[in-house]
C-alpha cells in the first residue's frame, strides 16, 4: 500500500511539472509612433517594448481589419447584370422576331441535362429589362448593344440559388421567317453593398451550359469564355430541321451569393514568430491610401497547450 501511495505522489509532482512547464506568461508589450498624422505613401514607423514571442498587425484596411477577424459577411444590396448583345439575320426575307428571351431563376433544380427540369423551373423573363431587345432588320450585324446595367435585385430569394438563362425559341421557318442569329458578350453580374461591389461571375469565371429540347438536332448553341452564341443548325447540313419547332438554352451556374457574400475572416500580417525573445523593435508600413484607420497590434506568448495574448491599438490619420 505504502509503494502505491509514493508511486501516485510521484505521478502528480511529474504531471504538476509538465502543466507548468505548458504555461506560458502574460506577453509585456507597448506599441507607439513619433505622431497620429502620417502622409500616404510614406512609411509610418511602429516602435515596440517588450518581448512576446508572436507579433502581428492588422492595418485598418478592408481585408486586414480587426473588427472583421472572425468573418466579413457584406449584405447584398443591389445587383446588376450587363452584357453586350448582336444579333445576324440568317437569311432573305422577313426574320423571325421573339427569337431571344433573357430569364432568370430560383428554384431550377440545376440539372442540365434535362430539358424537363429547365421547363418544370419557374423562369421570370426580364428581357424588357434590356435597353434594346431587337436589333438587326437587316442582314447585317447590328453594332453590340449595351443591356444598360439592368437590375435584377428584386427578383432574389433568400436561401436560393439565382440562375440567369439566354432561351431562344426556334419556329418554323416557312411560317415564322428567317431564324435570327444572337451573341453575347462581356457577361458581367456584380452585387453591391457596405464593402463596394463585387464581381460574382464574368465571361470567364461563370460556367455556362448549353441545354437543348431536340439534341438530335446539330444545333450551333454554344458557350465560350469570350462569347455566347445562339444559333440553330445548319441547314446545308440538316434541312429537315427548318421545320421542327424547338429550344436551345444557354444557362449558368446557381449564384449563392447573390443575398450575403462571406469573405472569410481579415488576416492579420504577420510580423514575428518564434518561441525567443522579440528580435523587432519596430515595424514600419506604407498606407496607400489616405484615411483613418485603428491599427490593431497582437502579441502573444505561446506553447502547445497554452496561448497568452494582449491587443494594442493605436489610431492613425493618413493624409494626401
Amino acid at each position: 500500500m505504502k509503494f502505491i501511495y509514493q508511486k501516485l505522489v510521484l505521478v502528480l509532482i511529474v504531471l504538476s511539472g509538465c502543466s507548468k512547464s505548458d504555461e506560458v506568461a502574460m506577453p509585456d508589450f507597448e506599441v507607439s509612433t513619433t505622431s497620429s498624422t502620417f502622409k500616404k505613401g510614406v512609411p509610418v514607423v511602429f516602435t515596440f517594448r517588450g518581448n512576446p514571442q508572436l507579433i502581428s498587425v492588422y492595418t485598418g484596411e478592408t481585408g486586414k481589419d480587426y473588427a472583421y477577424k472572425d468573418g466579413r459577411v457584406m449584405d447584398v444590396s443591389s445587383l446588376n447584370l450587363s452584357f453586350n448583345s448582336a444579333v445576324t439575320n440568317g437569311g432573305t426575307g422577313s426574320p423571325q422576331t421573339g427569337m431571344f428571351t433573357l430569364m432568370v431563376s430560383t428554384d431550377f433544380n440545376g440539372d442540365y441535362s434535362s430539358i424537363s427540369s429547365v421547363e418544370n423551373a419557374t423562369w421570370t423573363d426580364v428581357t424588357s429589362r434590356m435597353s434594346k431587345q431587337e436589333a438587326a432588320t437587316t442582314s447585317g450585324i447590328s453594332a453590340a448593344t449595351p443591356a444598360g446595367g439592368m437590375s435584377l435585385t428584386d427578383l432574389r430569394v433568400a436561401g436560393k440559388p439565382f440562375f440567369i438563362a439566354f432561351k431562344y425559341n426556334i419556329r418554323q421557318q416557312s411560317i415564322y421567317g428567317a431564324w435570327r442569329t444572337w451573341t453575347f458578350q462581356a457577361f458581367n453580374l456584380t452585387a453591391t453593398g457596405t464593402a463596394g461591389t463585387q464581381v460574382l461571375g464574368s465571361m470567364t469565371t461563370t460556367a455556362f451550359r448549353v441545354v437543348q429540347k431536340n439534341p438530335e438536332i446539330i444545333s450551333r448553341t454554344a458557350a465560350t469564355t469570350t462569347v455566347l452564341t445562339l444559333q440553330h443548325a445548319d441547314l446545308a447540313l440538316t434541312p429537315g430541321a427548318a421545320e421542327i419547332p424547338t429550344q436551345n438554352w444557354v444557362i449558368t451556374q446557381g449564384f449563392t451569393n447573390t443575398n450575403k457574400i462571406d469573405y472569410g475572416p481579415d488576416l492579420a500580417i504577420p510580423i514575428q514568430g518564434g518561441t525567443n525573445g522579440a528580435d523587432k523593435k519596430n515595424y514600419a508600413y506604407t498606407f496607400a491610401n489616405a484615411g483613418n484607420y485603428k491599427v490593431y497590434f497582437v502579441a502573444a506568448n505561446a506553447s502547445l497547450k497554452d496561448r497568452k495574448e494582449v491587443v494594442r491599438s493605436l489610431d492613425i490619420t493618413i493624409t494626401d
